[in-house]
């Protein structure tokens, strides 16, 4: 008898944590994958620590001898449901089962005693946290732009007033929108998130199964829909606010916006469940009103049997459905351009007579949007351009989704579009809609649209996404954590997205939780896949700054694909869509988590090398004149490998726990400092060991290094003080010990904008004496790399290195190091020197030398072939849009830490404030 199953109702977050624990347990106990259960006692095992794991989802019974033994004997259907469960490393189906869920709880008080809304609470606190940032200004102003371009004659043609919030998981798209209501704007949040997702904000059921739900309809029927859908919201918000503007308190436009926002904003709340039932009982008669003034085209079928197919665009279980729904129309008046449920298919070569078909329900919808304005001057009729109404839709993602005769989101904002270019009228209503993916408003608007007739239109533009949803926002100030405790976690996770703090203020969540999710969204599968080149790719983006070349035929599909499920950063797109433009920003948390995936088992690292090396030979990706890409990655792969092999030999986790601490009170090993001289034997062996001077290590000993991935500079480090970009921002830049240091805290390495003079890459350094300096600044020096490739030796070049050139400005108290590496040179050649008696005003530096023939003999390449491979490889083998505006620019600066020296560009303090 096959076993009863469900699915379970809790987040995704705390099902990819359960699973990735589940996994740790029983590969802890069978680490021979060969392994197929074949004793009814191993079935037994697993099971029991499959519930462990799932605690408290899982009824805990079962997690004893006793409870799983008597499951398993009164369910024998159990013993294979475990098996292939372990088979195909997949738990999902065994954790359906609903015999291994915990009996039903009441409901108390008005709340149900469940974990799932347990969680669900949690992560409400963390969304009604107070927002930081200028992100919201940042979106007003864009919104604002918008309605100028659309309303200027001057400008070329937009299709309608509608555009997207395009961002990867983590970076705050839902709350920003509903920010928008602190800027005196009317916003009209609503979410379509599929059913079975849990996630928060919870899914609004009346909008979604109108939009989203029982779609095997005709393209006509649909645009009913989404006509009588509009309408039925412009009808509900003018008779709410026209009761509000009836009120003792209505004079007060801001004061009657701000408490309809306050209530509409309250997720769950009583008033948004109310206004959502009289826009389904507004939808109802407006569809009913579309359909009884549908005309009958000749040839078509009679009113009444349009009527019944109408009947299914209702609510999903408001109206029964026809028991055999019609099929599509196929009578020549459907292939006429003036039929109202026509074909696109007929005529390749539209002409250029044909008028675009009438919407189905348009008009009705139209007069709907009038009467709104009309009857509401007070509200539409101030400053023309500032948004005044937002309708939001949230997880849009459901509405790109391809139907049998149309997709939802071309007809929805075909609908959106009618409305919007109403003659005499520029009212500032904009729908926005918000996901991962640039599908759900990033079409070809006019000829995909018209695809109900034979119509085409040119000349018309969509707009750009918005993108800019800042960083930072919850990173300690420089002085707020000491240059020694930099790898706790709790400083790191307050770098780059919001999700990892507020995954840290979500009760059930702990460090090894909120790691497996960020595993989990980085690769988008519960397990890493090196073959797999967006996982692998995504996990090597992340460290070693790839950089994709324009113009390679997977460079599109790939970046879409990283933005909307591997955690890359989109920064902006070009105004055709042709291409994006996107990164990973320094992120030191994810880094430390990609770090795990790539070092967690033996042979993981060379697999993903070949996976990169394969993308890097069909040209898609830059390695660089100099080997760049290889210098990258043979110094964090080294400091990698040291950590592992030197430090943290035994240690089974990404981080250590500290004596006598509280569960939090970790630090991330792959952010600890390491000693800089003990770390240059291990990269350079016996060679650099002997002949290191006794000076030398004297002056180093106290000097550590620390860094967990690249960031890349786009100027000199010490910037030009005058140029003629108008573009360029006048201002001041770090000084050298607080550019230093600021590198040091987030643990990242500079790698140097294309032409910097003399050095390629920096990675700081720290004297961890106090006699160096009573402040962490005090105690800061630098290494510098310079990168060579080519066949000739360039062993002169290493003297040249100097920081006080004027295009580094880096001199501090403290001496620093240069290593300049011939990786095209096979000749073996090394050498170390220092000076013994550094003369008065001088900046004693320790120089090394080596060629890649002196360096494949060191322990650490000999040791990993993989890495030497690659590097051997690599080495023998587009400028983003400038933004303007004030808050764009400076949302913008913020992803962009360390590429410059800049003040805009260190400061991440700046992440959580608004610029005055």
């Amino acid at each position: 008898m096959p076993l009863d199953k469900g699915r379970l109702e809790i987040s995704d977050d705390a099902r990819i944590r359960c699973n990735a624990e589940a996994w740790s347990q029983i590969d802890e106990s069978w680490t021979n994958g060969e392994i197929e259960l074949a004793l009814d006692r191993d079935v037994r095992d697993m099971l029991q620590l499959t519930v462990t794991a799932w605690k408290p989802f899982l009824d805990q019974k079962y997690e004893t001898v006793k409870g799983a033994k008597g499951l398993l004997r009164e369910y024998p259907e159990l013993y294979e449901e475990v098996r292939h469960a372990f088979k195909t490393r997949e738990l999902e189906g065994l954790v359906s089962c609903t015999i291994l869920w915990p009996p039903k709880t009441e409901v108390i008080g008005g709340q149900k005693n469940s974990p799932s809304s347990t969680h669900t609470a949690d992560l409400h606190k963390s969304f009604v946290r107070p927002f930081r940032g200028a992100a919201v200004d940042g979106l007003y102003e864009y919104l604002t732009n918008n309605n100028a371009k659309f309303s200027n004659p001057d400008s070329s043609p937009q299709y309608a007033k509608f555009c997207s919030i395009v961002q990867s998981s983590g970076t705050g798209k839902s709350r920003l929108m509903t920010e928008l209501r602190t800027k005196d704007v009317i916003l009209l949040y609503m979410n379509l998130r599929p059913k079975d997702d849990s996630g928060f904000p919870e899914r609004d059921p009346v909008p979604s199964a109108i939009l989203t739900e029982d779609l095997g309809l005709t393209s006509a029927q649909y645009t009913a829909r989404c006509c009588a859908f509009f309408a039925a919201l412009f009808i509900t918000l003018r008779t709410d606010f026209t009761a509000s503007l009836l009120t003792p308190d209505g004079s007060d436009i801001t004061r009657v916006v701000e408490k309809w926002n306050m209530y509409m904003c309250d997720m769950g709340s009583e008033h948004r469940r109310k206004f959502f039932d009289r826009v389904q009982a507004e939808y109802q008669r407006a569809l009913s009103s579309i359909t009884a003034e549908t005309a009958k085209p000749e040839g078509e079928p009679s009113v009444e049997d349009t009527t019944d197919k109408m009947g299914s665009m209702t609510l999903a279980g408001a109206t029964s459905k026809p028991e055999n729904p019609p099929k599509p129309a196929t009578s020549e008046a459907d292939k006429s351009p003036k039929s109202v449920i026509g074909k696109s298919d007929e005529s390749p070569n539209p002409s250029k007579s044909d008028k675009p078909p009438e919407l189905e329900g348009g008009q009705a919808m139209i007069q709907e949007y009038r009467a709104m304005l009309r009857a509401l001057p007070q509200l539409f009729g101030r400053s023309m351009d500032h948004p005044k109404l937002v309708i939001a839709f949230d997880e849009a993602h459901p509405l790109s989704i391809m139907q049998k005769h149309f997709r939802p989101s071309h007809i929805l904002c075909r609908v959106i579009s009618a409305y919007s270019r109403l003659k005499n009228q520029r009212a500032s209503v904009w729908v926005v809609f918000a996901s991962t993916t640039s599908k759900v408003a990033d079409f070809s608007a006019p000829q995909v649209i018209y695809d109900s007739a034979r119509v085409a239109e040119g000349g018309e533009l969509l707009f750009p996404p918005y993108t800019r949803l800042g960083w930072d926002q919850n990173a300690d100030p420089l002085d707020g954590i000491a240059a020694n405790a930099v790898a706790k976690f709790d400083h790191i996770i307050g770098f780059g997205r919001p999700l990892w703090s507020s995954l840290k203020s979500v009760e059930m969540s702990d460090v090894d939780g909120i790691i497996a999710i960020a595993r989990f969204k980085l690769c988008k599968a519960a397990y890493f896949n090196p073959a797999d080149t967006d996982q692998a790719l995504a996990v090597l983006s992340q460290r070693f700054g790839l950089d994709v070349c324009f113009g390679h035929p997977d460079s599109v599909s790939y970046l879409e694909t990283a933005v909307a499920s591997h955690l890359r950063i989109c920064t902006g797109t070009t105004e055709d869509r042709a291409w994006r433009f996107t990164s990973y920003p320094s992120e030191p948390f994810l880094s430390c988590v990609a770090a795990d995936l790539l070092h967690e088992s033996p042979g993981r690292l060379g697999d993903t090398l070949k996976t990169l090396t394969r993308k890097v030979d069909s040209g898609m990706f830059e390695i660089g004149q100099s080997g760049e890409l290889a210098s990258r990655l043979l110094w964090l792969l080294a400091k990698d490998k040291y950590v592992r092999d030197k430090v943290h030999s035994e240690v089974a986790h990404p981080y250590i726990h500290q004596p006598s601490a509280g569960p939090w009170d970790v630090e991330l090993i792959d952010c600890q400092k390491v000693p800089v001289i003990p770390f240059l034997e291990y990269l350079f062996g016996d060679q650099f060991s002997s002949t290191i001077s006794s000076t030398a290590k004297t002056a180093f000993k106290d000097a550590y290094i620390n860094f967990s991935h690249w960031v890349s500079m786009k100027q000199d480090i010490s910037p030009r003080r005058k140029t003629e970009n108008v573009a360029d921002k006048d201002d001041a830049r770090k000084s050298a010990e607080d550019w230093t240091l600021r590198h040091w805290h987030r643990t990242s390495a500079v790698q140097c904008c294309h032409g910097q003079p003399h050095v390629d890459k920096m990675i700081p350094i720290f004297f961890d004496d106090p006699s160096s300096g009573d402040r962490d600044e005090d105690r800061m020096s630098q290494l510098f790399i310079s990168d060579k490739a080519g066949k000739k030796a360039s062993k002169a070049a290493l003297n040249v290195i100097q920081r006080s050139h004027s295009s580094i400005e880096c001199v501090t108290k403290l001496p620093y190091i240069a290593v300049l590496v011939d990786l095209g040179v096979e000749k073996p050649d090394f050498s170390v020197t220092f000076p013994e008696k550094p003369s008065q005003g001088s900046d004693p530096c320790l120089r090394i030398y080596a060629t890649r023939g002196s360096m494949v003999s060191a322990p650490f390449l000999t040791r990993h072939p993989e890495v030497a491979g690659t590097l051997r490889h690599l080495v023998v083998r587009q400028q983003s849009p400038m933004y303007r505006e004030r808050f764009g620019s400076y949302l913008q600066d913020q992803m962009e830490f360390g590429s410059t020296s800049l003040d805009r560009h260190m400061r991440w303090e700046a992440g959580k404030h608004v610029p005055q």
